[in-house]
């Protein structure tokens, strides 16, 4: 039996949720079925967890300073309360049931601020460096953009078996003081933090990049995370 996984959906202004098809198609060719959560049920989010093996935490627009203790800066973008609500108590749900976590940027993010973490609202304006990378590219979603060196005994490590890979970048914001209980798993050259590992949970992990965009045009790597996430979701459904 395959593990069904929940993914949260992205807000719109009206606050109509949708997916991109990259998420459910990765899950799909991992061998789970994908599940799409939508806005307003965070005061059901254990339920809604019970019918799910693995949570996934999807990208979308910034997470509300609030949330980690700061105000809006002049280069914040969009924000939507009502997912940030809805993600913060999916992941509390999660995390007191040990199901697996994957977050994808927006996601790993949200993951970080859950667990006390803060970000840079801004990467161009806020955080300095010689060699600054371009984090939003303009090529395709699914083609490579800039390396990323993961780190030694981590679980992203064992699972790419690589010292280094090729990631997309679609993302103005980033994690800035990291929460507690977590490991950098992987850093770009301009050392942004681009891959985060739970010390303590089985499977609790996030990236920067957006792997589903290029696991869908056959990235071994990125396929090989999707496949990770799905086999563990896979083993906590035959041992809830």
């Amino acid at each position: 039996m395959k593990p069904i996984i929940g993914i949260t959906a992205f807000a719109e202004d009206d606050l109509s949720s949708r997916l991109n098809v990259a998420y459910s198609k990765s899950i799909i060719e991992a061998g789970g079925i994908p599940l799409i959560i939508p806005l307003g049920i965070e005061e059901d989010a254990a339920q809604v967890l019970s019918l799910t093996d693995g949570l996934l935490l999807s990208g979308g627009h910034d997470v509300h300073p609030f949330e980690f203790g700061a105000e809006p800066l002049p280069k914040l973008g969009q924000i939507h309360p009502e997912r940030d609500r809805v993600e913060l108590a999916l992941i509390q749900a999660a995390i007191s049931r040990h199901m697996p976590i994957f977050g994808i940027c927006r996601g790993m993010q949200m993951l970080n601020v859950a667990f006390g973490g803060t970000l840079y609202q801004d990467i161009d304006s806020e955080y300095h460096s010689s060699r600054l990378l371009q984090h939003t590219q303009q090529a395709a979603r699914g083609v490579a953009s800039h390396y990323v060196q993961l780190t030694a005994d981590t679980l992203l490590k064992t699972i790419m078996e690589e010292e280094k890979i090729a990631v997309n970048s679609f993302h103005h914001q980033a994690v800035n003081v990291l929460a507690e209980k977590f490991m950098v798993a992987a850093k770009s050259s301009d050392g942004l933090i681009e891959g985060i590992v739970h010390e303590e949970f089985p499977f609790c992990l996030a990236v920067q990049w957006h792997p589903e965009e290029q696991a869908i045009v056959g990235d071994i790597a990125a396929q090989k995370l999707f496949k990770a996430f799905v086999n563990a979701s896979l083993k906590y459904k035959r041992e809830a």
